[in-house]
């Protein structure tokens, strides 16, 4: 675990699939705010197909605390990284650990991920409402690139980028 936060950031195991499930109903706290499809939490189920596919995209990433317990997790999408390029999903911190580093620990082990497989890109989607979520990307170096008309549910998402240096 990395001292300079209490948080045990890594890989999620089939373990974790009802422990992530759980911390996606966050999510539901945006009702209203964002599109109901948008905000619809991954189910156990399909959290633990992806986690079980030997060769799945999608990988989950999370954050634990002193007790083990996940207060934070998002996904990498690997399908480009054989273009130098991942992108970073569906990130949640648990309301009572945001602004404690958890999100800013999340990225920085993708980007230390990144750094060890020749990645040269990480990119996301956000949306304009996730203002904190917004602050964090750009304080990681993340830049605006661009509104991306009705994207999602007709709603316009905006693609953040962060080109590393090699």
């Amino acid at each position: 675990m990395a001292k300079k936060d209490l948080f045990e950031i890594k890989f999620a195991e089939p373990k974790h699939a009802e422990s992530i499930e759980k911390v996606y109903k966050e999510w539901l706290e945006f009702k209203g705010i964002l599109p109901d499809e948008l905000i619809k939490p991954e189910s156990k189920e399909e959290i633990l197909n992806d986690i079980n596919q030997i060769n799945c995209i999608k990988k989950y990433i999370i954050a634990e605390n002193e007790k083990k317990e996940i207060v934070g997790v998002c996904y990498i999408d690997t399908s480009f990284i054989t273009l130098n390029t991942i992108r970073l999903g569906n990130m949640i911190i648990k309301k009572e650990y945001r602004r404690k580093g958890v999100g800013s620990s999340l990225i920085d082990y993708i980007i230390n991920f990144a750094n060890k497989n020749n990645v040269y890109k990480i990119w996301l989607w956000t949306q304009e409402e996730l203002i904190p979520a917004i602050k964090l990307y750009e304080k990681k170096g993340f830049v605006f690139e661009g509104k991306q008309k009705a994207q999602f549910c007709e709603k316009d998402a905006l693609l953040y980028g962060l080109v590393l240096k090699k």
